[in-house]
């Protein structure tokens, strides 16, 4: 009788080979062409080289300049529609139970929430005093947010200073003392109001629902403060030592447009995508970033020879653009970081004698002197020397381009 031994199949050979079979067909079909565990797979994969473009999106599409921005402003103000988020009105009393049980109320969330909050106001307005601060108002300030509590009947005592913090809080905070409703619209927009805010916040008798627009808001705050309830803990004696604000986070998302938010908003500057700047001479202080419209205004004031003098150094800051690598232009996306494209001071001079712009140092510095005042012409200590300067145009590529070829236009 034949033995057994050695003809032995185990289920694990058995699933391999047909395993393996399958394979096989597949590739006979073209189904897949090679079969790799997963370990090699994730290796081969993890292996190869990943290619990135060195194109930039600021530099395919043109930044707007300030007139096109407004422009474009106006048009989609025309067209704009204010998606319906559904707001149940019976928050209301859930909100105005929460003030009773000691908490103030901060909202957050995309979208403007005066008018809710406004309607909020109207709903309490029946239980105690309101008062509501606009704190997106550049003009607003503490003093006119005292002034407004002090017209509440008993605060403000017979003597006509203005009214404090202290004397506030410590009216307040005496039981027989009547309910104060504090409604702030946009309260991340003045971190003095905040701070004055939090001095009587936890007051038992003044109540506070406020919004921020702002994702970094919540900085303005302390752990501290974040964590501060009220409680009996609040003394009158030492009013201002209760610091804090108590506050109950919800969640306000209406959509809507921030209209009155951003009514007072200087829209005619624009500030680019960083914020970084090169390190400037402090004899040189520009005080905003410059626009185009700016740079015309200058240079229709000035002198012929210091158009010239603005041009050249234009035209070589363009030519060390366009020798330049392109991930290099890229990534200047700054106007101060146009530094690497300027000119040395020496460069500039040697130019400008050679052009009969100026023929001393003297005359040089005159002419920079009115476009450094205005910051059309920066300078900072060239990296590696020692006393030397960079001379450059503040400028993009694309907007310092535009703006020689209106110079030359008017110079023909």
């Amino acid at each position: 009788m034949d033995s057994d031994e050695g003809s032995e199949l185990y289920a694990s050979d058995v699933e391999h080979n047909y395993a393996t079979n399958i394979f096989k067909e597949f590739e006979s079909d073209g189904l897949i062409d090679s079969y790799k565990p997963s370990f090699d797979a994730y290796f081969t994969h993890a292996s190869s080289r990943t290619r990135t473009s060195t194109n930039v999106f600021s530099q395919r599409v043109v930044p707007l300049s300030p007139e096109e921005q407004n422009a474009a402003l106006a048009r989609a103000s025309a067209h704009i529609s204010t998606p319906h988020v559904p707001f149940d009105s019976s928050s209301f009393k859930r909100w105005a139970r929460e003030l009773d049980e000691g908490f103030n109320i901060l909202f957050y969330g995309l979208g403007s929430k005066r008018g809710i909050l406004n309607d909020f106001a109207k709903h309490v307005s029946r239980r105690g005093h309101v008062v509501i601060v606009n704190a997106f108002h550049p003009s607003v300030t503490v003093r006119d947010m005292l002034a407004s509590i002090a017209r509440v009947p008993g605060v403000q005592s017979t003597s006509t200073s203005a009214p404090t913090q202290e004397r506030i809080a410590e009216h307040f905070a005496s039981s027989d003392s009547p309910h104060l409703f504090l409604i702030v619209h946009s309260l991340d927009r003045s971190p003095k109001l905040a701070r004055a805010i939090s001095s009587f916040a936890l007051s038992p008798n003044i109540h506070i629902a406020a919004s921020i627009d702002r994702l970094n808001a919540p900085l303005l705050f302390s752990a501290s403060q974040l964590a501060a309830r009220k409680g009996s803990f609040f003394s009158s004696d030492r009013a201002t030592k209760n610091v804090g604000y108590g506050w109950l986070w919800h969640d306000l998302t209406t959509l809507a447009p921030y209209t009155s938010e951003l009514a007072f908003a200087d829209r005619t500057s624009i500030s680019g995508a960083s914020s970084s700047r090169a390190r400037v001479d402090i004899t040189n202080p520009v005080s905003g970033p410059l626009t185009e419209t700016a740079a015309i205004h200058v240079l229709a004031a000035v002198t012929a020879k210091a158009k010239k003098l603005f041009s050249l150094l234009a035209a070589k800051q363009l030519e060390n653009a366009d020798s330049s690598d392109v991930s290099e232009v890229n990534s200047a996306l700054s106007p101060h970081d146009q530094q690497h494209f300027g000119l040395t001071y020496d460069a500039l001079f040697t130019l400008a004698r050679d052009a009969f712009i100026a023929t001393n140092d003297t005359a040089l510095r005159a002419l920079l002197g009115e476009f450094r005042d205005h910051g059309l012409v920066v300078s900072a200590a060239q990296p590696g020397t020692s006393g030397s300067e960079v001379l450059w145009i503040p400028l993009r590529k694309e907007r310092l381009s535009k703006l020689v070829g209106n110079l030359d236009g008017d110079a023909t």
